[in-house]
């Protein structure tokens, strides 16, 4: 799958965090990051595309990744709006407490 393809279809729509239910805009998906918007604050924020990539390339290798390990490993600052995101491209699903991400191609 062409992760970065599957997130550029995600610009213009409208996200939940994961845990909390707080929902974000997706405003623009650029060649090297994602700027999202919390409906909250509504201030910009930037997301490295390897971040992502690099989440999800863990998540598909192993099959399952936490938000924590997003956290500690891609994301120090964007770990729940990175969960959400990947939540949202096809084969991922997740459960709540603690947030855990699944692939499905991986099992």
């Amino acid at each position: 799958m062409d992760v970065w393809a599957e997130v550029e279809k995600l610009q213009g729509k409208t996200l939940k965090t994961l845990a909390q239910n707080k929902p974000f805009d997706v405003v623009l998906v650029g060649t090297q990051r994602v700027i999202v918007r919390p409906h909250v604050r509504g201030v910009e924020r930037p997301i490295r595309r390897e971040a992502i990539e690099d989440a999800f390339g863990e998540l598909a290798m192993r099959g399952e990744l936490t938000r924590s390990e997003i956290q500690e490993r891609y994301s120090n600052f964007n770990p729940a709006y990175v969960a959400a995101i990947l939540a949202a491209l096809p084969g991922v699903t997740y459960s709540l407490n603690p947030i855990r991400l699944r692939h499905q191609a991986a099992r």
